[in-house]
C-alpha cells in the first residue's frame, strides 16, 4: 500500500473534519431519538 505524507496543517485539517462529522452524527441521533419520542404526542 502507498503511504502518502500530509503536512501538519493538512492532518490537522482532516482530524478537525472527520470531528465536526463525529459531532455531526452525534446530534442528529439526539435528533432523531427526541423526534422518536415526540412523535404523535404534539397533535
Amino acid at each position: 500500500m502507498e503511504t502518502i505524507r500530509l503536512s501538519r496543517a493538512t492532518h490537522q485539517l482532516l482530524e478537525r473534519g472527520v470531528e465536526a462529522l463525529e459531532k455531526i452524527g452525534r446530534e442528529l441521533e439526539r435528533y432523531n431519538d427526541w423526534q422518536e419520542q415526540t412523535d404523535g404526542t404534539d397533535s
